[in-house]
């Protein structure tokens, strides 16, 4: 090897872990914190209003997709009620199924089921929350966003969760960012 090419490949070496020391860093950023997301769940359905037959009876959260939040909201719902109501989660493979629960939680993986899921679920009293950002702009009623400074938030898409006959507190509405 000359020097020339020994400095050359030393070069290549440190851009190399500079490419992959950059990568690591993104896909940690990247980690969601499902209890958190698990946490949001549940205010999202304190301050949603549910009426007639389906504000009876127990609490369906359905997960359509894999999700590492089903751990979480199971977790949640062993030790809370949702007004005295127990919580139940259920997990989902298709779009038929998911008219028998209250709020429908859509795994990233399951995102581009977005327009199913609206017409399946169009009139049924069901708050639809999508994990991935945007989805709100699709049919969801609520789509997770995560802001440059990693800080939690989410859309809200007051229109569509009223098609779908739900009311939603004016709190939910000022902290979460409003979308047509």
């Amino acid at each position: 090897m000359t020097r020339y090419s020994h400095i050359g490949f030393k070069w290549l070496l440190a851009v190399m872990l500079i490419v992959c020391s950059a990568r690591i860093n993104k896909i940690q950023a990247q980690d969601v914190d499902y209890k958190a997301y698990s946490l949001f769940v549940y205010n999202f359905m304190k301050y949603t209003e549910w009426s007639g037959e389906a504000a009876q009876g127990d609490f369906v959260i359905g997960v359509i997709g894999d999700s590492p939040i089903i751990k979480e909201l199971n977790t949640l719902a062993s030790s809370k009620k949702l007004k005295g109501r127990t919580i139940v989660v259920k997990k989902f493979s298709t779009a038929a199924e998911c008219s028998n629960c209250h709020l429908l939680y859509v795994a990233s993986s399951k995102s581009s089921m977005m327009k199913t899921l609206k017409e399946t679920l169009k009139g049924k009293q069901v708050l639809i929350v999508g994990e991935r950002e945007g989805l709100a702009n699709k049919g969801a009623g609520i789509s997770f966003v995560t802001l440059d400074d990693d800080t939690l938030k989410f859309d809200i898409n007051k229109k569509q969760i009223e098609q779908q006959g739900l009311k939603v507190a004016s709190q939910l509405i000022q902290l979460g960012i409003l979308v047509d």
